[in-house]
């Protein structure tokens, strides 16, 4: 669910300018999820610009803060690697305590895959950059609850939002799925650019048209 329709273009808008959008040339992208695709987003390169990184970082911030005091959340987790900065970010701006879920254990115990203190009664914000159909989301938050922690909210920079599967996968594992843009976003903010060619702009209108079929016809999953 997007938290903040007004917000959600300047986010896109950011991430179209910085370069950090991706257009499948000769092969299409394939998530970890199984999915083909013909963008790949890699939120990283905000980390480097000041300017916009403090403006979407401001939005999320601000965006969150409602969830944040509504679900009594006193604790924020990134995922490694992807969202241990945007995490700690977001920690110094709301005040709160600020650790990470290694992606496979370390040690021994309830909190191998987690660095960090969690306070008393832990209830945490999961954060990550990107999510397509909330799978990996659903993992990372499985193996957060194992050390004790409620887990009820994530937070992602973008979700695609094109794939039926993931409003299941989110209900199974009793998830909110709060984002700052989703591929309408994008797509629109790829448009506005003027950057991509009459080839590219075909392509992600089909993709955005049958996105579950572009990735069946491009030796993805459809599942």
């Amino acid at each position: 669910m997007l938290i903040s329709t007004s917000d959600a273009p300047r986010v896109a808008r950011a991430l179209v300018g910085l370069g950090a959008v991706r257009i499948a040339a000769q092969q299409p992208f394939f998530f970890t999820s199984g999915w083909a695709s013909p963008v790949y987003v890699d939120a990283h390169v905000l980390m480097s610009d000041v300017r916009l990184r403090t403006e979407v970082m401001d939005i999320a911030a601000r965006s969150v803060a409602p969830i944040i005091a509504a679900s009594g959340i006193n604790a924020i987790v990134g995922t490694e690697s992807s969202g241990i900065p945007f995490a700690a970010w977001l920690a110094e701006r709301l005040q709160l305590p600020m650790l990470y879920l290694r992606k496979r254990p370390v040690g021994w115990g309830m909190a191998a895959q987690i660095e960090g203190r969690l306070p008393d009664h832990p209830r945490v914000l999961l954060v990550d950059d990107v999510t397509t159909d909330g799978r990996s989301k659903a993992g990372a938050v499985a193996a957060l609850r194992q050390a004790g922690p409620v887990v009820e909210d994530v937070l992602v920079l973008l979700d695609y939002a094109l794939y039926a599967q993931e409003a299941q996968t989110l209900a199974d594992h009793t998830l909110r799925l709060h984002a700052l843009a989703s591929w309408r976003h994008l797509h629109d903010a790829l448009l506005e650019s003027g950057k991509l060619d009459a080839k590219q702009a075909d392509m992600l209108a089909d993709f955005a048209a049958a996105p579950v079929q572009w990735s069946i016809t491009h030796g993805g999953t459809g599942a």
